[in-house]
């Protein structure tokens, strides 16, 4: 129990900084670099979640479960059956941008985005989609602190 109190207070340390780096960090760089730190320390918050969570709700219980596709899905029900909505396809689009072609707009300038290119088609990152991301991730992990 002790343990996972920790895990946790970890957690809401690293939304702070995530946090931090939107609201002070990118308003002073303004970079697709920094854009693109954000996006990963976003995909690392995720990766927290999803450890804190498995550890909390599924356990050791589920000894037998031995690929990532079935600990999500085993995740996802966890976190359904607490009344948990968690969307996952925000940590996936992540991934996927952060490995993907890109080219800045307006680098140095308050109306920075970041374009990457998947499967054909252009995908705009700005200061409010990382937003967007945050607070998706904000949510599930409140939701998980106030869980029974």
């Amino acid at each position: 129990m002790e343990e996972t109190l920790e895990h946790l207070k970890t957690l809401q340390r690293h939304l702070n900084s995530i946090e931090h780096m939107i609201y002070v960090s990118c308003k002073f760089t303004r970079t697709t670099e920094m854009l693109r730190k954000v996006m990963e320390t976003i995909v690392i918050g995720y990766e927290h979640f999803f450890s804190v969570a498995y550890d909390m709700l599924v356990g050791d219980e589920e000894i037998y479960v031995n690929t990532v596709h079935d600990k999500i899905n085993l995740l996802s029900e966890s976190l359904a059956s607490r009344g948990l909505s968690v969307d996952l396809s925000d940590y996936f689009l992540l991934k996927r941008l952060l490995i993907s072609d890109f080219d800045c707009i307006g680098e140095y300038r308050k109306n920075l985005c970041m374009v990457s290119y998947m499967d054909g088609n252009e995908y705009v990152i700005n200061m409010n989609k990382l937003l967007g991301f945050y607070e998706n991730l904000k949510i599930a992990c409140s939701g998980l602190t106030s869980s029974p």
